[in-house]
């Protein structure tokens, strides 16, 4: 069986109601809420949360400016 390749995205519940993320490990983001970091998602994992429309990805936590 093949490996399945892990995203990291920071995730936000865009919905009005908590929701279980199937990351590793899983948890649940109640609404409007987000990672603080970046989880790890398989990529199949990562397509069907995409899919439902129910959370925002980014790619990467924002990084505060350097003075």
């Amino acid at each position: 069986m093949a490996e399945q390749k892990i995203v990291k995205h920071v995730v936000i519940n865009i919905t009005n109601g908590p929701k279980v993320l199937n990351s590793i490990p899983p948890g649940v983001l109640a609404a409007g809420d987000s990672t603080d970091d970046p989880v790890s998602l398989t990529e199949a994992e990562y397509e069907a949360a995409k899919g439902t429309g129910w959370f925002k990805f980014s790619a990467a936590k924002a990084e505060p400016a350097k003075v």
